[in-house]
């Protein structure tokens, strides 16, 4: 198999697994693959549906054993998990579902629900798109990812586009989003956890609290002039609240 993970770091230091958000890849975590690897061994994996894994069909499913298959066998069974948006969501079905392999969660771009009126028209978007009658082009979707990527992030955007980009994945997600109330699996893990939004990611921002309330052992921070992807927007301030949150709960010690 095509490798679907880039890795950087001492293989022997505690492990840090990235996911990514839906239509871009591993490739958005490059700022954290530079930034971190001198104190983890920070690990991008791509979701099913995007990348390498463009022929597995997205499913949180499928994206709960492909991630746990990769702590297991090159992360050394145990990982603090970090998500933005769908890799957010991800993020929490793995640590409901396996929370030995997770030390910690650092969830961003999340910590909102997609319920009533939105989960339903989110549903039927998601109908729409699986009958071919809401088409989301690669053109319109590389207009709308490289929105996220600010002028000092270039070679980022470039890594990006390079890689591809995958609107076929949305379908699925947003029908598995839609209705679900993820506080209730984030209430089931019991480890240590960070909402770490943007200031200007107004919908999480939102729920904040109600997500906060639901973690066993919380904390929340936000990220001052970030927005959705506040990992490429602020990737200084991002790196350095990451290994803060990894200080806390002693998974890193440098």
């Amino acid at each position: 198999m095509t490798a679907y993970f880039d890795a950087a770091g001492p293989e022997s230091a505690p492990a840090l697994v990235l996911l990514h958000g839906s239509v871009v890849t591993r490739k958005m975590w490059l700022p954290q693959l530079r930034g971190l690897a001198d104190s983890f061994r920070v690990i991008a994996p791509d979701l099913p549906g995007h990348g390498a894994l463009q022929g597995t069909p997205f499913s949180f499913h499928a994206a709960v054993e492909t991630l746990a298959d990769v702590i297991r066998q090159d992360a050394r069974g145990r990982a603090l998990v970090a998500g933005v948006s769908l890799g957010g969501y991800a993020a929490i079905e793995l640590a409901a579902r396996c929370p030995d392999l997770v030390a910690g969660l650092v969830l961003t771009g999340c910590s909102a629900n997609f319920d009533g009126l939105v989960g339903g028209y989110l549903k039927l978007v998601s109908w729409m798109m699986r009958r071919g009658w809401i088409k989301l082009s690669r053109a319109k979707a590389a207009e709308k990812a490289m929105q996220m990527f600010p002028p000092g992030m270039a070679d980022v955007a470039e890594a990006q586009l390079n890689d591809g980009l995958y609107p076929q994945a949305l379908a699925p997600a947003y029908a598995e989003l839609a209705g679900r109330d993820y506080t209730i699996p984030l209430a089931a893990y019991p480890g240590p956890g960070l909402i770490l939004n943007g200031e200007r990611d107004a919908t999480p921002r939102r729920g904040e609290p109600k997500f906060l309330a639901a973690m066993q052992h919380g904390q929340s921070q936000v990220i001052a002039n970030a927005g959705h992807a506040c990992n490429i927007d602020q990737p200084e301030a991002y790196n350095q609240a990451v290994r803060a949150f990894a200080h806390s709960i002693g998974w890193i010690t440098d």
